[in-house]
C-alpha cells in the first residue's frame, strides 16, 4: 500500500478517536483534552520529585552551564549541516518517503517499533524531566506536567509559570531552554559509551573466515548463492581463517570447480564454485570494456599464464604494454549448459595505458612507475567476493571511530554511525548476530538478551540524539530558536544600548521570525530539491 495512504489513514483514524473521546468526555475523566490531532494529559504529579532533584543546586548551576556550552557546539553544528545538505540535495534521484517524513515507530521503515517507542520515551522523559529541574532551580514555579501524544508519545513538556519565565533573568531562562536539548546530547554519548565500550566490545566470533561483505553480481560466487554475511572457512579444504587468507591463496587450476565451506545463521554448508580470479568491474573506454570483459567473467589466463588469485595477475601484467595485443582465456557463465565454460568470443585484448587510467580514476594512488604499463581498466577479485575479516562488524559497532586520523574521517564516522538503521544494521540482527557471542563479563547472557539490551541502547542514543539536535535548531518554538533570541536581545542590547524594550524586541521578533523561516526552507528544500 502506499506509504503516504497508509499514513493518511492512520492519523485519520486517530482523529476520529480523538473526536468520540472527546464527545464522551472520556478524556476528561482522565485529565486529558484535544489539542488539534493531539491528546494532551496534564498532572501535577511528580513535582515533588522534581524538587527533590532540583535540591542540589550547585551541581545543576554548573550543569546549566555546560548546557549552554553544549547547545552552542551543536547549533552551530545541526545549522552548518543543514546548509551543507542543501547544496547536495539536488543530486539525489528521488526525495525522502513519506514514511521517512513522518518519523513514527513502526510506520517509518527506518525506525522499528518497539525500539523506537522505547527510544523516543527515554527521549522524551530525560528532555523534560531536565526543563523541569533547572525551572526549579531558578525559582520558578511547575504548573504542570504532561504528555503529548499522535498515535504513539509525541512529546512532553514541564508547564513553568508564564510570567515567572517572562520576568525571570536571561541567564535564568536560557538555562532552562538549554538544558533539555543537552540532556538529549549527553544521555545519548553515554548511551553510546556503553552500547560500543561495553557491549559491542564484549563480541567474539564464534568462527575464523574471510567474511563476504558483498558479491559480484553473474560470478561464480553468486551463482552458487554466496551473499553478504556469509563467513567462508575453508576452499577445497584449505582452512581460510582471514579474509588476507582467501586473497592470498591461488588457485592450483584457474576454472576449475572447487569446493567452498561456509557457515550462515550458524549452519556450516558447502557450495560448488568457479575458481579463479573474477572481473568486479569493467570502465568505458579502456580495455576490458572494448574488448567484451564483463562483470562476473573468469579470467584464468594472461598471455598463457595461468593467473589464480591477484598477485599472479599484477605479476603477469608488469610485463606488458600499453598498447600490446595479449590473449587470454575467460570462463563465462553459459545459460543453456547452467555452467561456467571457456569463452571463444574473448581471446585477446589491447592493452590501455595505466598511468591514465589510475589519473583518471585514482590520482591519489598513482604512481610514475605506471607510465607504459599494460592495464585493462577492470577491477578484480577473487572468487568475485569482497571479504573482511569475520570482526568486520563488531569493529564498527565496537570501535566506530577507529583509525580516524583527522576530522573528516571522524565525520565520516558520525554518519556512517548514525545511518546504522539505512545500511541494515539497527536493529543488529540475524544473520549478523549468528555471527557473534558475548565473552568475558557479559559471557553469561544469553544471546537473545544481550540483543535485544544492544539494541535497545542503540535506539535509545539514536533517539537521543536527534531529538536533541532537532531542539537545538535556531527557529522558534524550538529551544534553540528561544536560545537565540534571548542571545539576540543580549547583543542588541549590549551593541546598541540605547534602544528601547519594545525596539530590541520589534528587532528581535523580525530577526527569529527569519532564521525560524530560512532553518523551514531548509528542510523542505530536501524534501522537494531532488526535483530539480
Amino acid at each position: 500500500m502506499n506509504g503516504y495512504l497508509v499514513a493518511l489513514l492512520a492519523i485519520a483514524l486517530w482523529i476520529a478517536m480523538v473526536y468520540v473521546l472527546n464527545k464522551k468526555k472520556v478524556l476528561e475523566r482522565h485529565s486529558m483534552s484535544p489539542y488539534g490531532p493531539f491528546i494532551m494529559w496534564k498532572t501535577r504529579r511528580g513535582k515533588e520529585l522534581i524538587d527533590r532533584i532540583a535540591a542540589r543546586k550547585r551541581f545543576w548551576e554548573f550543569y546549566g552551564r555546560l548546557s549552554l556550552w553544549v547547545c552552542a557546539g551543536a547549533m552551530a553544528l545541526i545549522t552548518i549541516l543543514l546548509l551543507w545538505e542543501a547544496t547536495i540535495v539536488s543530486q539525489l534521484p528521488a526525495p525522502p518517503s513519506p514514511e521517512l517524513i513522518l518519523g513514527i515507530p513502526g510506520l517509518n521503515p527506518v525506525i522499528p517499533l518497539w525500539y523506537g517507542i522505547l527510544g523516543l520515551v527515554v527521549a522524551i522523559i530525560v528532555h523534560e524531566l531536565a526543563h523541569g529541574i533547572l525551572t526549579r532551580v531558578g525559582g520558578m514555579k511547575i504548573q504542570s506536567l504532561g504528555m503529548l501524544f499522535l498515535i504513539f508519545p509525541m512529546g512532553a513538556f514541564v508547564e513553568p509559570d508564564d510570567e515567572a519565565m517572562k520576568t525571570t533573568t536571561r541567564s535564568k531562562r536560557a538555562k532552562v531552554f538549554a538544558v533539555g536539548p543537552a540532556t538529549n546530547i549527553l544521555v545519548a554519548l553515554l548511551v553510546l559509551a556503553i552500547f560500543s565500550g561495553v557491549m559491542m566490545s564484549s563480541l567474539e566470533a564464534d568462527h575464523e573466515g574471510a567474511l563476504v561483505v558483498g558479491v559480484v553480481t553473474d560470478s561464480p560466487a553468486s551463482m552458487a548463492g554466496i551473499s553478504s554475511s556469509f563467513l567462508i572457512v575453508s576452499v577445497d579444504g584449505t582452512p581460510v581463517a582471514s579474509a588476507d587468507d582467501l586473497a592470498d591463496r591461488a588457485a592450483p587450476e584457474p576454472g576449475s570447480n572447487v569446493s567452498l565451506d561456509y557457515y550462515y545463521k550458524g549452519q556450516l554448508t558447502t557450495a560448488e564454485v568457479v575458481d579463479g580470479v573474477v572481473v568486479a568491474y569493467v570502465t568505458d573506454g579502456y580495455a576490458g570494456s572494448d574488448y567484451g570483459l564483463e562483470t562476473g567473467m573468469v579470467l584464468t589466463k594472461v598471455n598463457g599464464t595461468p593467473v589464480g588469485n591477484l598477485d599472479q595477475l599484477t605479476s603477469a601484467m608488469g610485463e606488458t604494454r600499453a598498447g600490446q595485443n595479449v590473449s587470454l582465456e575467460v570462463f563465462s557463465y553459459d545459460s543453456a549448459l547452467d555452467r561456467f565454460t571457456v569463452d571463444h568470443d574473448v581471446t585477446y585484448i589491447v592493452l590501455s595505458d595505466k598511468y591514465e587510467f589510475y589519473q583518471q580514476y585514482y590520482p591519489d594512488e598513482n604512481d610514475p612507475a605506471y607510465m607504459d604499463v599494460g592495464s585493462f581498466g577492470s577491477g578484480f577479485l577473487v572468487l568475485g567476493v569482497y571479504s573482511s575479516d569475520v570482526s568486520y562488524y563488531s569493529d564498527v559497532l565496537a570501535h566506530p571511530f577507529k583509525g580516524d586520523n583527522d576530522l573528516g574521517d571522524f565525520s565520516k564516522s558520525w554518519l556512517r554511525l548514525i545511518a546504522l538503521p539505512f545500511l541494515d544494521m539497527a536493529p543488529v540482527r540475524s544473520p549478523v548476530t549468528d555471527l557473534y557471542s558475548p565473552s568475558g563479563a557479559l559471557s553469561w547472557m544469553p544471546d537473545s538478551v544481550f540483543w535485544v539490551l544492544g539494541n535497545s541502547l542503540y535506539w535509545i542514543f539514536w533517539l537521543n540524539l536527534m531529538v536533541g539536535l532537532t531542539n537545538v535548531l535556531p527557529a522558534v518554538p524550538l529551544d534553540g530558536g528561544y536560545l537565540f533570541r534571548d542571545g539576540i536581545d543580549y547583543l542588541i542590547g549590549r551593541l546598541r544600548p540605547g534602544k528601547t524594550k519594545e525596539q530590541r524586541e520589534k528587532v528581535v521578533g523580525n530577526v527569529s521570525l527569519f532564521l525560524a523561516l530560512f532553518v523551514l526552507a531548509l528542510i523542505v528544500w530536501q524534501l522537494v530539491g531532488p526535483a530539480f
